[in-house]
């Protein structure tokens, strides 16, 4: 997994450069936690809350991700192995191996934080998480927010 910005898909950077500011604007500081996947890591991410903490850390070896340590710690984190994360070095579309989606984590006193119901910056009438949603949606993104299992936290085109 990978958070190098120059790994978005070109289309993708353009939107996510207009989003950065009006998350600035906004007062809602950010980090980028994840922007490009193989495969195999969208594998092990997909095997997590859907088998044994010992099986999903096969996955994760294989992925050279870190080892699940707390059975607390096996839960879901992605709903599909479609993602727009994954790239594809080995088709004949040359932007495939660039992303389609980033994803974020709001930051509190400079910490990331995943509470969907916190108020940091921003408005106080929705909480940072949706602000950010619909920021996001008026620099042309697809919000996760929105999916039939939401992920807050997901942007793509």
């Amino acid at each position: 997994m990978s958070r190098d910005l120059n790994k978005m898909h070109p289309e993708l950077r353009i939107m996510f450069e207009s989003f950065m500011e009006k998350m600035f604007e906004a007062n809602l500081p950010f980090m980028v936690t994840s922007v490009d996947r193989s495969i195999v890591e969208q594998m092990a991410l997909y095997a997590q809350g859907r088998m044994s903490r010992d099986d999903v850390n096969i996955y994760r070896g294989g992925a050279r991700l870190l080892f699940l340590t707390h059975d607390k710690e096996n839960r879901k984190v992605t709903w599909t192995l479609n993602s727009k994360h994954v790239t594809n070095m080995f088709d004949e579309d040359l932007n495939n191996d660039l992303s389609r989606a980033f994803d974020i984590a709001l930051k509190a006193n400079n910490v990331p934080h995943w509470n969907l119901k916190i108020f940091v910056g921003g408005d106080k009438e929705r909480s940072d998480y949706e602000e950010a949603g619909e920021i996001g949606e008026s620099c042309g993104l697809r919000w996760g927010g929105r999916f039939r299992s939401p992920d807050y936290c997901h942007f793509e085109i």
